[in-house]
C-alpha cells in the first residue's frame, strides 16, 4: 500500500470516504460522525488546514487520514502548536478487520517526526466504546477531555517513548 500526500483534484473522493465511514458508524450505532457533516464546502478547509493523506492499494482506496499542527477546537486550552494532530482516520469496509488503524497511526507518527513535530495527538468522542480501549493498547495516553457541540471527547497523546522509536 501507498500513503501519499492528496490536493484538491481527490476533494470528491476524501468526501465519499468520509461520508461512507460515517454511514457505516450509523448503521453499528455509533453517533461519532453524521453523513451530512461532509459537505463540499466542509472538505474544502480540510485542503487550507489541514495534510490530507490518502492509503492506496492495488485495487483503489484503502483509507485515509489528515494531519494538522494545531487543534484548539478539541483541545482548548491543552492545544500545543508543533504536534501533529490526527484526524478523520477511516478504513475502508473490505479493509477493516486488518490492523490498518494501527498501521496509519503508526506511519503518522513517524511522518509526524520527519516533519519535526514534538509527537502525535488526536481525541476520540468519549462514548465510543470501541475506539477508546484500543487506542490504549496502540500506546495512547490520556491527556484530558474536550467538549465541541455539545459532546466530550477523550484526547490522545502517543506514549513519547513509543514515538521515539517508530
Amino acid at each position: 500500500m501507498e500513503i501519499c500526500l492528496t490536493d484538491q483534484d481527490d476533494a470528491e473522493l476524501v468526501r465519499s470516504l468520509l461520508i461512507e465511514a460515517a454511514n457505516w458508524m450509523v448503521s453499528v450505532g455509533i453517533r461519532q460522525w453524521n453523513p451530512e457533516q461532509f459537505t463540499e464546502q466542509e472538505i474544502a478547509t480540510y485542503f487550507a488546514k489541514r495534510e490530507i493523506y490518502l492509503v492506496v492499494g492495488p485495487d483503489g482506496p484503502v483509507g485515509m487520514f489528515t494531519l494538522q499542527q494545531s487543534d484548539p477546537d478539541y483541545w482548548g486550552s491543552l492545544n500545543e502548536e508543533g504536534y501533529s494532530y490526527l484526524h478523520r482516520l477511516t478504513v475502508t469496509p473490505s479493509y477493516r478487520g486488518h490492523a490498518l488503524g494501527r498501521d496509519f497511526i503508526y506511519w503518522a507518527a513517524r511522518r509526524s517526526r520527519e516533519l519535526g513535530r514534538k509527537g502525535l495527538r488526536f481525541d476520540c468522542w468519549s462514548e465510543n466504546r470501541k475506539l477508546n480501549p484500543y487506542y490504549s493498547k496502540l500506546g495512547m495516553e490520556t491527556r484530558g477531555k474536550g467538549a465541541l457541540n455539545g459532546r466530550e471527547y477523550i484526547l490522545y497523546e502517543m506514549n513519547s517513548e513509543l514515538y521515539r522509536k517508530l
